[in-house]
């Protein structure tokens, strides 16, 4: 049993790291695609059917593909027994023979739409939207570098500011995006040591400059502001203003301290292991 713990932990350790790193991918892959990579997959998808009613059959086979690459629904060919599709039904609609003209026109233009999404379905050219979606969040990015981007988006970031209902949410999620997207590197001026939650404990923070005005206004001495992250999720934490002379600087980076802070403690980079023992008091037995 100690073995099978001891392995499947090790294997637990080996794999997560890989199958997150993939799953997040993945979720960036269904976001982009899905806000923005769909609308200019369909966008190209009406380029060319305003090109071509239809794909030539050479590209697309009206039985195979559209039963392959097409939507399954509970319907089976009696006589081939195979799964029928959406657009299967709708290529071979009998609405395409119907007298009324009003009618016929509507199921071919049905059948040109399926065609194509089983060509783009086939030639995997749904990849051309998220393509075309990276592509212009940057240049969107270089526009916004400029003069008149940054003008242009102060206007409307100044429109939206004004509007009641999406002032409260369109600030409050630009913070998130500002803090996690930001080029700046952030302001830590180094890690240090403080005693919170009380006189005796210490504590890990990362010093974030001076206090605010209005606490330090009242206060004669010097204050810093420290922010205390949690064990073992350091993106949530404390922010505490504390006197600069109970602040211990240490002499460690960040990287390390946030790899202590969420191991809780097992992990010590060099800088923290003591080069001696610390010496115990007299009395205290080992």
């Amino acid at each position: 049993m100690d073995d099978f713990r001891r392995f499947f932990l090790r294997g637990l350790a080996a794999l997560v790291p890989t199958l997150l790193t993939f799953a997040i991918l993945v979720w960036v892959y269904q976001f982009v695609d899905g806000y923005v990579g769909r609308y200019i997959t369909n966008g190209l998808l009406e380029v060319c059917r305003a090109i071509r009613d239809e794909p030539a059959r050479v590209l697309v086979d009206r039985e195979f593909d559209a039963l392959r690459y097409g939507t399954p629904i509970d319907r089976w060919d009696e006589r081939t027994g195979q799964r029928l599709t959406i657009e299967y039904m709708t290529i071979h609609s009998n609405a395409l023979v119907s007298p009324n003209d009003r009618i016929r026109g509507a199921a071919f233009d049905a059948r040109s739409r399926a065609l194509w999404e089983i060509a783009f379905r086939k030639f995997h050219l749904h990849v051309l939207g998220f393509v075309i979606a990276i592509i212009l969040v940057y240049f969107t990015g270089m526009f916004l570098a400029s003069f008149m981007g940054r003008t242009m988006w102060r206007m409307g970031e100044g429109v939206l500011k004004r509007i009641p209902v999406i002032r409260a949410v369109y600030t409050n999620v630009k913070q998130v995006t500002d803090f996690l997207l930001t080029e700046k590197p952030l302001a830590f001026s180094g890690m240090v040591a403080v005693q919170y939650p009380r006189l005796g404990v210490w504590s890990l923070g990362l010093s974030t400059g001076q206090a605010i005005k209005a606490i330090q206004g009242s206060v004669p001495e010097e204050l810093v502001t420290v922010f205390i992250p949690s064990s073992p999720t350091p993106m949530t934490g404390y922010v505490v203003h504390v006197a600069r002379r109970d602040v211990i600087d240490l002499n460690i980076s960040v990287d390390e301290a946030l790899r202590f802070i969420i191991s809780g403690g097992v992990i010590k980079p060099g800088a923290m292991i003591p080069s001696e023992p610390v010496a115990k008091p007299e009395g205290v037995s080992p």
